[in-house]
Order: structure tokens, then sequence, then C-alpha cells
């Protein structure tokens, strides 16, 4: 933990990991949106129930494309420092960039719902929910109802150095989270 008490996630490199966000219902006890892209580049209100927003840009090139994620052309990922959900274009682009690189078992651009389709492992092998209870270690606000995964590539793979991350998550009836951050610190 930082002096402000925010997780840290220590890598030797800024990339070939998953990045794991897990959710569950708030206070309106509706479920967490599924979806990780929902793209207007006309309409800045169009944004996915994930909302992620990094501190620092993600790989060599984080053009201004958005959902670059494929093949010959991968692009990375702007900043927005300090963080801000504020309803503007340029906003609603970085998150639907990072968002779409999260993708369920079958590669769309949505949360994973059930812990056999789940991308973490425990020793054994076996895949499951991080917080698939609200007894598993660390899990005290209680269990997940949905997991989104994030294969970070090494086109827009994490810079050295501390890169702050922050989440919302929105319900289905249209309920935004408060933000949650992690840092993540590629050591050189």
């Amino acid at each position: 933990m930082n002096p402000q008490g925010l997780p840290i996630y220590t890598r030797t490199s800024g990339s070939d990991f998953s990045l794991v966000i897990e959710g569950r219902p708030g206070g309106s006890r509706r479920d967490v949106g599924l979806k990780t892209f929902n793209y207007d580049p006309a309409d800045p209100t169009m944004r996915p129930d994930l909302q992620v927003l990094v501190s620092q840009p993600l790989g060599s090139n984080p053009s201004p494309d958005v959902c670059d994620n494929m093949p010959p052309n991968i692009g990375g990922v702007p900043a927005t420092n300090p963080p801000n959900f504020s309803i503007t274009q340029p906003i609603s682009d970085h998150l639907n960039d990072l968002g779409c690189r999260f993708v369920n078992g079958v590669g769309q651009p949505l949360g994973r719902t059930s812990t056999g389709d789940a991308c973490t492992a425990r020793t054994d092998g076996t895949f499951h929910f991080v917080c698939e209870s609200a007894t598993s270690p660390g899990c005290t606000q209680g269990a997940t109802t949905v997991q989104f995964c994030g294969h970070i590539a090494r086109q827009f793979a994490f810079p050295t150095g501390d890169t702050v991350v922050t989440v919302m998550l929105r319900d289905l009836a249209g309920n935004l989270s408060m933000p949650a951050q992690m840092i993540i610190r590629v050591q050189q």
C-alpha cells in the first residue's frame, strides 16, 4: 500500500499479464452491467459499464484511435491525469479504448458472470473469482458477481514506474460506483 492506502501491484514487465477487476451490486442492489465497450464517436454519453482510466499512457503509441487493439495497427491508450469522468468525448474515447480490451471467454467486450469463465486460477489450476465469497482473503465487502479481464499486450504495456488505475462500475439502472484505485508499478 502507498501512504494514501492504494494497493500496489508490482510487475517486472509492463505487459503479458491480465488486469482483473471484480464487482458486485452496490446500494441499489441492481446487477453490475457487463459492457466493456459502448461507443459512439459523436455521443460522449455512450460509455461502457466498466469505466477505467490510467494516469500514464499505455504503450509506445497511445493513439487517439478508439479500440485499436487488433493487428496490424495495435495502438496504446491515452492517459487521463488526474482521473476525471466528466461527460466529454475525449474521456469517453479513453474509457472505450481501454474498455474494449477487457473481454469474456469468447473474446466479446463483456464481463464474466460465472466462476467457470473466470480468468483467475487457484494453485490447483481451477478457475474462480478472486472474491468468490465474503470470507475469501481480503474480500470483506461480499462476493463478486462479475469479473472483467483485460490481457495487457506489449503494444499497450504499462510504462516503467507507477500508473494509477481508476475504476468505476455502472449497474443496470445506470448508477455509478464510487471510484476505486490501484497502482500498477513496473520496475526497471
